[in-house]
């Protein structure tokens, strides 16, 4: 299962179909390897399981956890209004949630 069906992704991570991508040339590839004899079919999921949290994990856990912040009128107020004052907090956010261009 690949991007918003491969578990869940809070609305801060950035766009499921960017997920769905990743994850798709990460099992692409493995499968390839797969196809070849290079690997066993256990190997090639065990693989994809582990490039799949190396990738994505960190990131939905910090996509999770400011969700929470945002569930109040107040708090939300605050992060904005944090954002626009210091802006390299938003960038270090957007980063944390959004992961690697490729």
């Amino acid at each position: 299962m690949l991007g918003d069906a491969g578990g869940m992704i809070a609305p801060l991570c950035g766009n499921g179909m960017s997920m769905a991508l990743h994850a798709s040339k990460i099992a692409a590839t493995l499968i390839v390897s797969y196809l070849n004899d290079h690997i066993t079919r256990a190997e090639l999921e065990k693989q994809y399981q582990q490039a799949w949290s190396k990738t994505f994990a960190s990131r939905l856990a910090a996509g999770r956890w400011l969700q929470h912040f945002f569930g109040s009128e107040t708090l939300s107020n605050v992060f904005v209004q944090t954002f626009r004052t210091l802006p390299f907090l938003a960038s270090l956010t957007i980063k944390k949630t959004h992961g690697q261009p490729f």
